[in-house]
Order: structure tokens, then C-alpha cells, then sequence
């Protein structure tokens, strides 16, 4: 049976997952990494991030080798190998095809060149070509600071499912959903932006040619085939951002689909027929991977994250503790602890480093101390009150009123949480049952590319099975009134300092 290799580098960590061209995952495999942590000396409060590029490399080959061996399918029954990653991390090249510089989403070494940014072309001009706003973490900031602190010359920005391509392809391309996300992209036109490129003089030879996602774009390579231990020669497909393909593969590709996914972060993106902005320029614009689909993105923040470290301090037991800290949180619901550690309604403009979080209980004295699942149930709700606030945002910009969120993501696994948005949002939850939904996406555009279906579409239908959980009318109700607390002192948390 067909065969489909994904390798997804996400915040966290190196993954490859197998699938079967029927969306049916055979194996995976997930392999944690580390990045090198400096301060930044101009900006205390943000500080460098980057990797070493051999490692990471060599990480997700060892992914692929542990999958491909747990799915115990023979060469001949491979397709496709196919990229995804983490959006706004990139990859510098030298002439020579070596690695510069290499840096994921958090790395903040630009933010003085983000200033710069703003000053020279203007936020709203900026936001008018990319989409996009506060460029502080984006690859034009990274590139303008490396090319002040660095003697050697940039040959190729990539970012990193591009790069990842690269290793395995030696072909250097960029596909529409990540190019998004250097802030050198025009989102309308989908192609780079040359008013950008000569505003800083950035040479449009360092940005390689734009390819469809699902396009195949050539063959594994000897070297990459000696290090993943597939064939030489196999077929190698052009991928796309994480969170895009997340959206694919939870079935969110038709305009008026709001899809969250439920990560390290919860971008929460509402799929649109045409290029739409935020007048207000608070909510990012984007493309999809599924062709004439834009995105409009709101994001509720650290969530994935911010649930290990609650699970961490509250859980005792090391196995299964994510099913110990669901059933310790289900057993201590309705509380009425509110928590602001993480999630967030994304609002650039209301962003400050210093924004005060934390617990809020409702007895000031501590011998009334609320239980671990009390805690832990708080946090749960606190990520379904930002994703509906994000919801919001979308509607109001995209005046689409949904019928359903659909979900996917790793944390779509805690079935209290997928209970939670539904009363918490008065929706239907549709959720993927295939929490890997960017691998699955990502899949679904080989399955395309190879013949296997005739879109996008048609692929999603096929390859992705959901199942919905309504919401209870009773528990929308209170809920409605939990919400408007919550975000009423969130609001007042936006003023507040402790300083």
C-alpha cells in the first residue's frame, strides 16, 4: 500500500510520521530538541534563539529511520516524502549551500532591525503588502541583522520546511504558506515583494522560486537517502507551514471554516476566498496551502506549553500523567479560579512584555486553598475563553458566523478541553481524530501531487475522520457568563502593572 514520509520540525521537536494514502497513520516517531539561549544585549526582555543546524538534521533523520522501522513498509511502497514546520523560523545559505545561520520562531536577535522595519516602510504599508505586523520575529528582521553582523553573504533564505526540502531535495524552492511568514511576501500577489526587497536592498536572488504546495519538486539524494535510510530517487514534494497544514488536515478548506489548532501555541485561522485584512491591523492575513484560500489569523496563545508547566508542578505520577491531570481536572469542574498564564485574545496592540498573569481564587486568604484539579481545570477553561475571544476577532473581520470550529492539534487529545469549547464557544466541536493534523495535511498534498486524488478537497474528504461533540445549552449559558468575567479581568490586566 501507498506510502506517505512526513518530517515536521516544530517548536519543540523533530517528528516523522507514515501514512497511508488513505489518511491512516502507520507510525511516528518524536525526537525533543534544544536551541542555544542568549541575551539580547539592546533588549533585555527578549533574547536570541538558534540551532545547529547538523543536529536538528540529524534528529529528524533519526525520526524517519525509528517511524519507517515501526511501520515495517518496504521501500517500493514509498511515494512521497514531504516537508512541514514551524512558521517565521529560517535558514541562511552560503554560497557554497552551508548553513550561516539557523534560528526557530522565538528567536528575537532582529528586534532592533524590526524597529527599523516599522520606521522606514510604515506598519500600515507593511501590513498592506505581508499581511502581517510587528515584525520583531520575522525572517526580513533576522536578515538585516546578520547582514550587519556578519561579514559572510547571504545565497538563500529559507525558511525551515523549505530548508528541510533543501536537505533532503538539494533543490531550493519556497512554497505560498510559509513565504507568508518571512514578512518579504506579497500576500496578494503571492509572490515576493519587490517594493519591500529594494526599500532595504535585499537582493531577490537570495529568495528561491515559488512552488505550489503538493508540487513535486524533485528527488531524494544520495546523501539524504544515506541519512533517513529511504531510497535514492524517491519523490520529494513541496510541504507547508505547520499551522496551515494543520488546517488541511483537520478538514478546514472550504471559506468560512474557523479552525484552531491546538499546539505548543492555538493559532485559530478562519479560511476566506480572497486576501482579507484587519482594519484594525490586530489579526494576521495569510495563505493556505489549499490553492485560491487565504487565512485570517487570530491566536490564543501559549497554551501547549503553559499546560506542560501547570502539569508539571500539579501531576505527580511520570506515566500517563496527561490522562492523571484530565481526570484531576474532570473531577474538580465548576470551580472558580480563573487563570491568566498563557492563553490570550491576540491584540498586537495591546501587547506589553510586562502584562501581569497569574491565579486569581476566590478567597484572598490561603488556608482556602483550591485543589490541583481546580488549578488544572482553570487552565483548561482559560484556552477555551481565548480561542472563543479569538473567534470573535475573526467574525467580526470576516463577517462569517460558522457553523462549527474544527480542532486539531496535539492538545485535541484531552477530550474535558474539546467538551469545554464546545459550551465555552456554543458550537459544535468538530475534531480531527488524527491529533498530527499538519503531518496529516501535509500528507494529504503528496496524496494530491502523486495522482491519488484530484484535489485538495477530495484528499480531505477522503483522508481525514472527525467526530463532533456538542454543545450542552445549559453549560453555554453559564458559560456565557464565566466568559464575560474572564475577559473582563483580562481587560483589566492589559492596564495593570505590578512593576
Amino acid at each position: 500500500m501507498a506510502a506517505i514520509i512526513v518530517l515536521d520540525a516544530g517548536t519543540g521537536g523533530a517528528k516523522c510520521a507514515v501514512f497511508d494514502a488513505v489518511g491512516r497513520r502507520r507510525a511516528a516517531h518524536r525526537e525533543a530538541w534544544l536551541y542555544t539561549i542568549s541575551e539580547n544585549a539592546d533588549f533585555p526582555f527578549v533574547k536570541n534563539f538558534a540551532f545547529d543546524p547538523d543536529v536538528f538534521w540529524q534528529a529528524l533523520c533519526r525520526c524517519v529511520r525509528a517511524a519507517v522501522a515501526a511501520s515495517d513498509l518496504s521501500a517500493d511502497e514509498v511515494i512521497g516524502v514531504v516537508t512541514t514546520s514551524q512558521r517565521q523560523g529560517c535558514v541562511f545559505l552560503g554560497a557554497d549551500g552551508k548553513e550561516l545561520y539557523a534560528g526557530p520562531n522565538l528567536d528575537t536577535r532582529g528586534f532592533s532591525e524590526g524597529i527599523d522595519v516599522l520606521n522606514t516602510l510604515g506598519g500600515d504599508r507593511l501590513y498592506e503588502i505581508t499581511g502581517h505586523s510587528a515584525p520583531f520575529i520575522f525572517p526580513i528582521a533576522r536578515y538585516l541583522w546578520f547582514r550587519k553582523h556578519d561579514p559572510h553573504q547571504v545565497a538563500h533564505l529559507l525558511m525551515i520546511n523549505d530548508w528541510m526540502t533543501y536537505r533532503l531535495s538539494n533543490v531550493a524552492a519556497a512554497e505560498v504558506s510559509n513565504a507568508t511568514e518571512s514578512m518579504l511576501f506579497d500576500l496578494q500577489q503571492r509572490t515576493w515583494s519587490q517594493e519591500i526587497l529594494d526599500r532595504f536592498a535585499i537582493p531577490a536572488s537570495i529568495l528561491p522560486p515559488v512552488r505550489q504546495p503538493g508540487e513535486r519538486i524533485g528527488s531524494l539524494t544520495a546523501a539524504a537517502a544515506a541519512a533517513t535510510g529511504l531510497a535514492p530517487g524517491t519523490p520529494v514534494f513541496v510541504g507547508g507551514a505547520d499551522t496551515q497544514c494543520g488546517l488541511l488536515g483537520a478538514g478546514a478548506t472550504d471559506a468560512g471554516d474557523i479552525a484552531a489548532i491546538l499546539g505548543t501555541t492555538t493559532p485559530v485561522q478562519a479560511v476566506v476566498d480572497h486576501a482579507t485584512f484587519d482594519p484594525s491591523a490586530t489579526l494576521w492575513a495569510g495563505c493556505h496551502v489549499v490553492p485560491e484560500r487565504w487565512v485570517v489569523e487570530s491566536n490564543a496563545g501559549d497554551t501547549g506549553d503553559a499546560y506542560n508547566w501547570f502539569v508539571d508542578l500539579l501531576v505527580h505520577e511520570r506515566n500517563g500523567r496527561y490522562d492523571a491531570a484530565e481526570q484531576l481536572a474532570a473531577a474538580h469542574a465548576r470551580g472558580s479560579t480563573f487563570t491568566f498564564a498563557g492563553p490570550c485574545i491576540f491584540d498586537l496592540t495591546k501587547m506589553r512584555h510586562d502584562k501581569p498573569g497569574g491565579i486569581l481564587f476566590p478567597f484572598p486568604a490561603m488556608h482556602i486553598r483550591p485543589p490541583a484539579g481546580e488549578l488544572l481545570y482553570s487552565f483548561l477553561e482559560s484556552v477555551a475563553f481565548a480561542v472563543r475571544g479569538n473567534m470573535e476577532q475573526l467574525r467580526s473581520v470576516t463577517g462569517h458566523s460558522p457553523s462549527r470550529l474544527i480542532i486539531g492539534g496535539g492538545m485535541s487529545r484531552n477530550r474535558l478541553l474539546v467538551h469545554l469549547l464546545a459550551d465555552v464557544t456554543g458550537l459544535p466541536v468538530q475534531r480531527a481524530d488524527e491529533p498530527e493534523s499538519a503531518a496529516l495535511g501535509a500528507a494529504m498534498l503528496v496524496a494530491v501531487g502523486a495522482g491519488h486524488y484530484p484535489d485538495l478537497s477530495s484528499a480531505a474528504r477522503a483522508m481525514s475522520r472527525h467526530h463532533m461533540v456538542e454543545a450542552k445549552p445549559v453549560q453555554v449559558e453559564a458559560y456565557a457568563i464565566k466568559y464575560a468575567k474572564w475577559q473582563e479581568l483580562n481587560d483589566a490586566l492589559d492596564h495593570a502593572s505590578i512593576g
